[in-house]
């Protein structure tokens, strides 16, 4: 699924670049808390999860310079048996 519909294309590699920064920085996101101040939700996602999406949305926009294959597939699948 693209998540990134509208985004152009350098706009995207912007945001490629600086996911992958994060990832190879080793950076991890901390929330702190003090008693029942909240300022708000946040949401976070994994840098991996967001580098797959950032290619998968420049995969539909430039197949040719982001191929299938930039793009991480299933592996493995998990069998699961219900009774009814």
């Amino acid at each position: 699924m693209n998540y990134f519909i509208g985004k152009t294309k350098p706009w995207l590699e912007s945001e490629l670049a600086k996911a992958q920064a994060d990832y190879s920085a080793g950076k991890v996101i901390i929330n702190v808390s003090s008693g029942d101040v909240t300022t708000g939700k946040m949401i976070h996602v994994n840098v991996q999860d967001r580098i797959e999406r950032l290619l998968i949305a420049l995969n539909a926009l430039d197949s040719t310079t982001y191929p299938d294959l930039s793009i991480r597939r299933i592996s493995r699948t998990r069998v699961t048996f219900s009774s009814s």
